[in-house]
């Protein structure tokens, strides 16, 4: 009986360890989807701007850097 508990209270800490380093990449994870998030977020609103007559020239109307 006690080393079938002793198995059950290994088993425990490993599925705690588990639990702990999966919770670690969901915040990592969360941390990243946020960054992209405000990226896309910058992007829209460049493009939109762009298509409102801003101030923002067109990629294809620059000079690349050789000329």
């Amino acid at each position: 009986m006690d080393n079938r508990l002793t198995e059950i209270e290994i088993k425990l800490a490993h599925i705690e360890q588990s639990l702990n380093e999966l919770s670690d990449v969901m915040y990592r994870q969360q941390g990243l989807i946020e960054r992209l998030e405000r990226g896309y977020d910058q992007l829209q609103q460049r493009i939109q701007t762009d298509a409102e007559g801003g101030t923002n020239t067109h990629l294809t109307d620059e000079k690349p850097p050789h000329y």
